[in-house]
């Protein structure tokens, strides 16, 4: 699959996936390839590493004004309320604007947070490890992974590894392995939660 296919015109792509199943992963993986293709402008919101020649956004009002690059949104519904019904007209305008100001953007997040409005403005989706419950009854993501007939599809779950990405381009669906990027793995040195506790209690004899 020739990703620049995917970037050559404006429009929103989605990575959908469980809590830690390596979906900042497969963002850093995206801006790798892109940037051996040729040069464009960065923009992320959510990102927890500092990239070289990006430029950070923390607001809505900043995201309305970038014109012609490419736009990451981590961790979307911290920037987004997807959860209010209220503010649904107001990302509409915002998704206008990005459109009009020929920008692609990719979105970011955990199944649940891609309401059926949401979805249904997505062009391309990645996929990681998804639990079908999560999934919107009726939106255009769950029907896109439910119409899918691999074996990685079961009855709970979506079920690929961390290294894999199921991508629908629109057409057709296209499972990818996906590299590791140690240099970008923020959790890599969390604290153990719970250390080994030698037993040092003696037998009875």
């Amino acid at each position: 699959m020739n990703l620049i296919k995917l970037f050559d015109k404006p429009g929103i792509i989605a990575v959908v996936g469980n809590v830690n199943e390596a979906k900042s992963n497969l963002l850093y993986h995206l801006i790798t390839e892109l940037n051996k293709i040729g040069e464009y402008t960065l923009y992320t919101y959510g990102l927890r590493n500092d990239l070289k020649n990006s430029i950070k956004i923390y607001s809505v009002e900043e995201l309305e004004e970038i014109k012609n690059s490419i736009i990451i949104l981590d961790e979307v519904i911290n920037l987004w309320d997807l959860e209010n019904r209220k503010a649904k007209r107001g990302i509409e305008k915002t998704i206008r604007l990005i459109f009009h100001n020929n920008n692609i953007l990719i979105l970011c997040g955990v199944p649940e947070n891609f309401k059926k409005f949401i979805s249904g403005k997505i062009n391309i989706f990645f996929f990681k490890k998804v639990t079908l419950a999560d999934l919107i009854n009726g939106c255009k993501v769950k029907n896109i992974v439910m119409n899918y007939r691999g074996n990685e599809l079961g009855s709970g779950v979506l079920n690929l590894d961390k290294d894999e990405t199921l991508l629908f381009d629109g057409k057709h669906y296209y499972k990818l392995k996906v590299p590791y990027y140690k240099e970008y793995d923020t959790k890599l040195n969390n604290k153990q939660i719970i250390k080994n506790v030698p037993n040092n209690v003696p037998e009875k004899v």
